[in-house]
């Protein structure tokens, strides 16, 4: 008996085959997809034409200028429903937004022309395109605004209104987000100074001074931490706004004039001359004495001394009996015994076998110097204040590491002992051939 497929279950078999053989190309259908097309200057805009965009949730399109986010404009989906266009027109304006295509704040500025454009589709990168677009179309745009530039620095003074700072004069600064002048020392950045936003609000200024000052910084302009320095002398500024670099300016300062500004620092230094041994005199002390030369500081001078790789001891600067200022020679006194009063030591033992052999100089918390030399073995063995090697400290005594007593006297009494056991046991083995 053959069996029969009835019509009614072949119809859905047929259905079910063909559900699941049209399922993954209606899955890849909604997949988000799309490129760009053409990119062209139009009367206010820079317009992309996308073709093939499917989506669900967003499309946006990215704008740059080298590796900077310039805008980016996003689709409106109230007035665009998600769904799959074969053809879709992004309209980047440089004045008022349009309607489909709201735009993130920027500035569009004829000497920023973008050269590339990255299409998002539902969170997904799907296209780059490297644009060339007229360098001259792009400026003549309404709504872009002209380069601003640095005029020029000076040092002013305080006089009430200005400060004691480097002032530098900027021309023709529109900005949405922020402005900063990055002051450097050739090409080493010394501070940034950003404009306080809540002082001064968003917009175009024919003209802007930027205050980078020596001591208290100017309200409206913050800096990051720096220490102006007297022989580091400021002779650039970079202009960025809205994080973008659009104008940078060399300048030269009057060396003397900046110095003397109050608030710069004059330069630490110093360096190590000689080190050897020392005898008490009434003025000089049993001691490794190390020979210090041009030392300027301002909060701090110390000498390390070391054994190969090990530090002995630290010896700092007794600010209290030398002030902070320019000294061209300087006597670092480490004592074997009680400590210079000029110069405070960590705790240490100087030991007859561990002769120093490294001094390191740091001036203001900075690496100045360093000096190895050879000491005389036994002319440090014979200072006072060393001590053998079998010497150990407790509580800053050096005592020598003999035996207790109690244990030296507890050891002797149990040999003693053992000795009165012995001799009682063969006398009484005498004791008894004796008697037998």
């Amino acid at each position: 008996m053959k069996a029969r497929i009835s019509r009614k279950f072949f119809c859905l078999l047929l259905t079910v085959v063909m559900a699941c053989t049209l399922l993954p190309i209606t899955a890849l259908a909604d997949e988000p997809s799309g490129s760009i097309d053409s990119a062209s200057i139009t009367h206010n805009a820079v317009s992309f034409e996308l073709k093939g965009v499917t989506f669900t949730e967003s499309v946006a399109v990215e704008l740059y200028s080298g590796n900077t986010l310039l805008t980016t404009a996003t689709l409106n989906t109230d007035k665009q429903k998600a769904g799959s266009y074969p053809y879709l027109t992004c309209c980047i304006a440089t004045q008022t937004a349009d309607e489909y295509w709201p735009l993130t704040p920027w500035t569009p500025r004829d000497n920023v022309v973008p050269n590339k454009a990255v299409l998002v589709v539902d969170g997904h990168e799907q296209d780059t395109k490297t644009l060339t677009l007229d360098a001259n179309a792009w400026a003549g745009l309404p709504g872009t605004v002209g380069p601003c530039s640095i005029e020029s620095a000076v040092i002013t003074h305080d006089n009430g209104v200005l400060k004691n700072a480097v002032s530098v004069e900027l021309k023709d600064v529109t900005f949405t987000k922020s402005v900063a002048v990055e002051l450097y020392s050739d090409n080493t950045l010394l501070t940034t100074a950003k404009l306080n936003t809540d002082k001064q609000g968003a917009g175009p200024y024919p003209y802007l001074t930027c205050c980078i000052a020596t001591q208290t910084a100017d309200e409206y302009w913050s800096l990051t931490p720096w220490t102006p320095k007297d022989d580091v002398v400021p002779n650039k500024a970079v202009l960025v706004v809205d994080d973008l670099k659009l104008a940078e300016e060399s300048f030269e300062l009057n060396h003397d004039e900046w110095a003397a500004l109050p608030g710069t620092a004059f330069p630490c230094s110093g360096s190590i001359e000689r080190v050897g041994i020392t005898h008490d005199n009434g003025k000089l002390k049993n001691a490794v004495s190390v020979d210090l030369k041009n030392v300027n500081f301002e909060s701090s001078v110390q000498v390390k001394l070391y054994r190969g790789e090990t530090l002995l001891t630290t010896a700092t600067l007794n600010t209290d009996k030398l002030k902070a200022g320019s000294h061209p020679f300087l006597t670092c006194c480490i004592a074997t015994q009680t400590a210079d009063e000029y110069w405070s030591l960590t705790r240490w033992t100087p030991k007859d076998n561990v002769v120093p052999d490294k001094v390191v100089l740091f001036v203001d918390g900075n690496k100045m110097d360093t000096k190895e030399f050879t000491l005389d073995a036994a002319e440090w063995k014979d200072l006072p204040g060393t001590v053998r090697p079998s010497y150990y400290v407790t509580s800053g005594t050096a005592t020598e590491n003999k035996p207790s007593p109690k244990t030296f006297d507890a050891g002797i009494a149990m040999y003693v002992g053992m000795a009165l056991t012995s001799v009682a046991g063969s006398a009484v083995v005498i004791g008894k051939k004796k008697e037998f």
